[in-house]
């Protein structure tokens, strides 16, 4: 697609898949979270396991809800505010990839007590990363909202008068130097 023949219904698509994605991946978080409840004798970190999706439920969560309320406000006007927005969630979702590396060293790059736990660990795991991945997509969302921006207007010229003082000051170089 021509990226100059954006239109608002364009990126409404675009984030709508996002959307999708994100919201499959709350089901999978949820599955996952009744999995680790399940098995929790075996676990030998069940709170850190627990803890690592609840963020992660919590942080795609709120990611849905502002791109829906971005998606209910895109037909009135796009705005640089939404592009503040989608861009602070790329960005966030970039440093939170520090988090699954730490879940991964913490959880699963080790000897686990039940070896059995291990798929189910790396299924997490790979479940979050893509996620935060595919949030990337959201800065190519805030490319493309702010190509319909009007361009900003030009900064003012600065005023280039003087005052009687700094004319005299300028030209006369007052104070003398010695």
């Amino acid at each position: 697609m021509n990226e100059s023949a954006v239109t608002i219904g364009d990126v409404i698509e675009q984030l709508g898949a996002r959307r999708a994605d994100a919201a499959g991946t709350l089901e999978l978080l949820d599955t996952y979270r009744q999995k680790v409840d399940a098995e929790e004798g075996q676990f030998e970190h069940p709170q850190a396991v627990r803890e690592y999706l609840e963020f992660f439920v919590g942080f795609v969560g709120d990611v849905v809800s502002q791109i829906d309320r971005i998606v209910a406000e895109l037909p009135q006007g796009s705005s640089s505010a939404h592009v503040d927005t989608l861009r602070q969630m790329a960005s966030t979702a970039a440093a939170e990839q520090r988090r699954c590396l730490l879940f991964r060293d913490k959880c699963i790059n080790r000897p686990l007590p039940v070896e059995q736990l291990r798929p189910l660990l790396n299924e997490i795991s790979v479940t979050t990363r893509d996620q935060l991945t595919a949030f990337r997509d959201l800065d190519r969302a805030a490319d493309r909202i702010q190509s319909l921006l009007p361009p900003a207007p030009p900064p003012p010229e600065p005023d280039r008068s003087f005052d009687r003082r700094a004319l005299f000051t300028r030209f006369l170089r007052w104070p003398p130097s010695e």
